[in-house]
């Protein structure tokens, strides 16, 4: 996966800005490749931790109520006990496989060419070891590579794209997409929405991740490829792109909310979050 991360060579930009090293082209071309420095992705990388945390450096290790996993890292990936059942992707072991092909060295116990299961097997157990020297390395560990985790959630930002592309239906749609996509890339100096949103709210290509329209009971879903479906536009002007994303964002967030209403609950939070999109970091 580093291979990925490669130089784009000079270019007219400012320096530090993530690019594409190639123009838009049809969906059946490669995937172009985007590369984020190492400072960038550490500022990335702090703001999804702090969406996914509020800040609360001890939340870097979670294991939220009502779930049969641990959350970790600044993108909470999922790590599963032994022998768990579920519709859920496990997403850690990948994580930190990237983590030390990238050279950062985790806690012996951890330090393994395939990482072992959760070795909290309920949260109860998790909750009650939670200040132990296993999960306070843990935590030290994870703060450590927050630039790293950023680079790793870029990398599956790049990957979502031609899963998107496969599962829309028309060469229009097709079109469409890549044409949105590669608008953001070119507007945000940071990446930053793509990678926040890809983690926060997935592809938006499984049959599972949609609600049926109260009115139509039309299935309509709220990941990145209903956003990039939703985006309008051609100018290159990187606020009016950025804005253009952060509205598609609330829209399709606020639609699920109208498709299932007990979601409302989250209301505040998604859209407090899609805001951050407007802008670059600072």
């Amino acid at each position: 996966m580093a291979a990925l991360l490669a130089n784009l060579g000079a270019a007219a930009e400012p320096a530090g800005h993530p690019r594409l090293i190639a123009p838009p082209k049809l969906v059946e071309a490669a995937m172009p490749q985007i590369t984020i420095p190492p400072g960038l992705a550490t500022k990335v990388g702090h703001q999804v931790w702090l969406n996914e945390t509020g800040g609360n450096r001890d939340m870097i290790t979670a294991w939220n109520e009502a779930e049969d996993f641990a959350s970790l890292g600044i993108g909470h990936f999922i790590w599963f006990p032994e022998g768990l059942k579920t519709r859920f992707k496990e997403s850690f072991p990948a994580m930190m496989a990237y983590l030390r092909e990238r050279g950062a060295k985790p806690p012996a116990w951890l330090d393994h060419d395939r990482v072992p299961p959760c070795p909290w097997p309920t949260r109860t157990v998790f909750k009650r070891e939670f200040n132990s020297h296993k999960t306070k390395g843990l935590r030290a560990y994870l703060h450590s590579t927050v630039g790293l985790q950023a680079e790793y959630l870029a990398l599956r930002m790049q990957a979502a794209l031609p899963k998107i592309l496969t599962a829309l239906e028309s060469d229009q749609e097709r079109e469409h997409v890549r044409r949105q996509f590669n608008r953001v890339v070119a507007a945000s100096s940071d990446l930053y929405p793509l990678i926040d949103y890809i983690n926060f709210k997935g592809e938006g290509i499984a049959a599972s991740e949609t609600y049926p329209n109260k009115k139509t009971g039309v299935p309509e879903g709220w990941g990145l490829k209903h956003v990039l479906l939703h985006m309008q536009g051609d100018t290159a002007d990187r606020e009016a792109v950025l804005g253009s994303f952060a509205d598609a964002a609330r829209f399709v967030l606020l639609r699920r909310i109208a498709n299932n209403p007990p979601n409302k609950r989250w209301q505040a939070g998604w859209m407090a979050r899609v805001e951050t999109y407007r802008r670059p970091l600072k």
